[in-house]
C-alpha cells in the first residue's frame, strides 16, 4: 500500500511539474501567436476553417498549435486531480486546487473562443490572459503545497513579494492590452516616448502607463531580491531572489529593446514568456514565506 502511495506521489509530482511547464509555455505561445498576427489565424472556434486539422498556412498553424498547447494542458489538469486524490485520499487543500484549475482551463478555453468570435476584442484578450495567468498562480500554489516547507520569515518580506507580485500581474496585462490596443508600438523610444517627456495621445499614455508600472516593478524586485539575498532564512529564499533578480531584470532589458529592435517577433515573445515568469516566482515566493506569529 505504502509503495502505491509512493508511486501516486511520484505521478502527482511529475504532472505538477508539466502543470507549471505549460502554465509558461501556453501564455507565452499566445504572445508568439499575437505578435506573429495569427490570433485570427483560425476565424472560426474549436475547429481551424471548418476542420479539426489547419490548413497549410503558417498563421493557420501557429494558432492551432496554441489551441492544441490548451488541450493537452487540460489532460495534465486532469491527471493532477486524479493523482491528487489516489495520493490523499480526501479533498484537501491540493485537491480541491488542482479541481479548480481544471475548471479554470475550461473557463478560459472558452474565453479563448470568444477572443476568435469576438474578433479579438481587446478586452476579452486581456480578460484571457488574466485567467492564465491566475492558472498559472495556481499551478505554483499547489506545487509547493506538495512539495515544499514554508518558511517563517519577517512581515517585511511577506509584504515586499505581495506587492512585488501585484505589480508583476499589472505589469503584465497593461502591456498585453496596450498591444491590443495598438498602443504597443506608438513609443518607439525608450525612456521617452517619441521625443517627449509627456505624452500626448491617449494611446500615448496607455503605453507609457505599462512603462511606468514596469518601472515601479523592478525596483521592487531590487529591493526583495536583495532582502531574500540577505536573509539567513533558507537556502530556497536566496535562490528565490537569485532566480527573481535575474529574471526580472533581464525581462527589463528586452522589454526596452522591443523598440530598439523595431518590436521584432523575438523580443515581444521573449518579453511576455518572462514577465510570465516573473510573476510565477513572486507568487511562488508568497506561497513559500510566512508570518512568524511573534
Amino acid at each position: 500500500m505504502e509503495k502505491k502511495k509512493f508511486t501516486n506521489k511520484k505521478f502527482l509530482l511529475t504532472f505538477a511539474l508539466l502543470g507549471i511547464f505549460f502554465s509558461f509555455f501556453q501564455p507565452t505561445c499566445g504572445a508568439f501567436t499575437r505578435v506573429t498576427d495569427s490570433g485570427d489565424g483560425c476565424p472560426d472556434w474549436p475547429t481551424c476553417f471548418g476542420s479539426w486539422i489547419p490548413p497549410n498556412d503558417i498563421h493557420a498553424i501557429i494558432e492551432w498549435s496554441h489551441r492544441t498547447s490548451g488541450v493537452l494542458f487540460g489532460i495534465v489538469s486532469i491527471m493532477l486531480v486524479i493523482f491528487s486524490y489516489l495520493v490523499y485520499r480526501k479533498f484537501n487543500y491540493t485537491v480541491k486546487t488542482y479541481t479548480v484549475i481544471l475548471i479554470l482551463i475550461i473557463i478560459v478555453g472558452g474565453i479563448g473562443g470568444a477572443v476568435v468570435l469576438s474578433e479579438l476584442n481587446p478586452a476579452i484578450r486581456t480578460v484571457h490572459l488574466a485567467g492564465a495567468q491566475t492558472i498559472a498562480a495556481l499551478m505554483v500554489a499547489s506545487f509547493i503545497s506538495i512539495n515544499i516547507s514554508k518558511v517563517d520569515t519577517n512581515k517585511k518580506i511577506k509584504t515586499l513579494s505581495i506587492i512585488t507580485a501585484f505589480l508583476a500581474i499589472a505589469s503584465l496585462l497593461s502591456g498585453a492590452y496596450a498591444v491590443w490596443q495598438g498602443a504597443g508600438a506608438v513609443c518607439y523610444r525608450w525612456p521617452l516616448c517619441d521625443d517627449y517627456l509627456i505624452p500626448r495621445y491617449t494611446n500615448q499614455w496607455i503605453h507609457m502607463i505599462h512603462r511606468i508600472i514596469s518601472i515601479g516593478l523592478l525596483l521592487h524586485i531590487a529591493r526583495l531580491s536583495y532582502v531574500l539575498i540577505k536573509s539567513k532564512y533558507s537556502t530556497t529564499l536566496v535562490r528565490s531572489g537569485y532566480l527573481l533578480l535575474s529574471v526580472g531584470v533581464l525581462q527589463t532589458l528586452i522589454g526596452a529593446s522591443i523598440p530598439i529592435s523595431e518590436f521584432s517577433v523575438w523580443s515581444r515573445s521573449v518579453h511576455l514568456g518572462l514577465a510570465t515568469i516573473v510573476w510565477m516566482v513572486s507568487v511562488s515566493i508568497i506561497m513559500i514565506t510566512k508570518t512568524k506569529n511573534h
